[in-house]
């Protein structure tokens, strides 16, 4: 598989306005706990960042919303609070709509978890950039999608669709909360740093989530079932930097904030991929059924699904959103 690149939580500040050599300090701001991967994808981007300049730009890093409360991390980057936050589309899809386009659940059709991401990536830093972040005052300079989200439940095992009815599943937002009501079940949208008291609590019966990142916020010692081979989309991630600052940043710092983009996608894959494989141990330890959907079934499922894409371009559509040019630019990509 090729490598793969990811997403780092850059954020902020101050950038000196003087001379080519003179350091440059950013500071980064993110919600990940710090058992996420993405932390790890994180680090590694801002030592990249560091090392490709030189030293000549320092970031500082701030996970776990130590800086701004997830669905506040836009407006941190639009006021200059931090000039490179995290922003995750699903928790803000009434502000980024287009780009919640990776969540739109491909169902029989389960891509290549890089090229997934890689495609994301290369989506966000031109139709997106143009169509709906740069307008707020943000650029995306660098963005990923996780691997295909999974369903997990945490008493009831879904092997068909009758099984998820009236099943209450966490969902992230936006289109993801449409898929799990078109599955018959009913979405409950909780940020993802609220998520374990909202499953341990009984609030949810499970939820839709990717497997990579289940330790991150340790799911794994709530749910008791997961389906490995459905393909509910995908969780975009972006992070943004204020337009201002980044123009006025010197060429030669732009580039390599947007190389060290690049490695990071494919550091991230090759990290989940090595995570995804510790966790299904795991699952075997803790007795988590973990099993995949009969091909009959997935059919259905997909039926079922189908209709979403077409509802995303007409609701956006409507209201003068390019939804339509984005999805068909996001299909050439995941076709390439």
């Amino acid at each position: 598989m090729k490598r793969i690149v990811s997403l780092v939580v850059l954020a902020a500040a101050t950038i000196a306005a003087a001379p080519a050599m003179a350091q440059i300090k950013l500071r980064v701001a993110d919600s990940f706990p710090i058992t996420h991967p993405n932390v790890e994808v994180a680090r590694f981007y801002n030592k990249r960042v560091e090392e490709l300049s030189g030293g000549k730009v320092k970031l500082d890093y701030f996970p776990a919303e130590q800086l701004a409360k997830s669905a506040d991390l836009l407006d941190a980057a639009i006021n200059r609070i931090a000039d490179i936050t995290y922003v995750g589309p699903l928790y803000l899809s009434d502000r980024v709509p287009l780009a919640t386009v990776a969540a739109i659940p491909l169902i029989g059709n389960v891509s290549d978890p890089y090229e997934l991401s890689l495609a994301y990536s290369k989506l966000a830093q031109a139709e997106l950039n143009q169509a709906e972040m740069l307008p707020q005052g943000v650029r995306v300079i660098r963005a990923t999608a996780t691997f295909p989200y999974q369903m997990m439940t945490t008493k009831k095992q879904v092997l068909k669709l009758e099984d998820l009815k009236g099943l209450k599943i966490r969902s992230s937002g936006g289109i993801q909360e449409k898929s799990i009501e078109a599955l018959g079940a009913v979405p409950v949208a909780i940020p993802a740093p609220d998520l374990y008291p909202a499953v341990q609590r009984g609030t949810v019966d499970g939820l839709v989530f990717n497997l990579p990142t289940v330790p991150g916020y340790k799911l794994q010692e709530l749910v008791k079932f997961t389906t490995t081979n459905v393909n509910l989309g995908a969780f975009p991630i972006t992070y943004v930097m204020n337009e201002k600052s980044w123009q006025a940043m010197p060429k030669d710092v732009q580039d390599i904030l947007l190389k060290a983009g690049e490695e990071a996608v494919a550091f991230e894959t090759q990290l989940y991929l090595k995570r995804q494989e510790a966790l299904f141990k795991e699952f075997t330890t803790r007795k988590i059924n973990a099993y995949e959907v009969e091909a009959a079934e997935i059919a259905r499922w997909s039926k079922v699904l189908d209709p979403i894409k077409q509802a995303w371009i007409a609701d956006l559509e409507k209201s003068g959103k390019p939804a339509r040019r984005v999805y068909t630019a996001w299909e050439k990509l995941l076709t390439k």
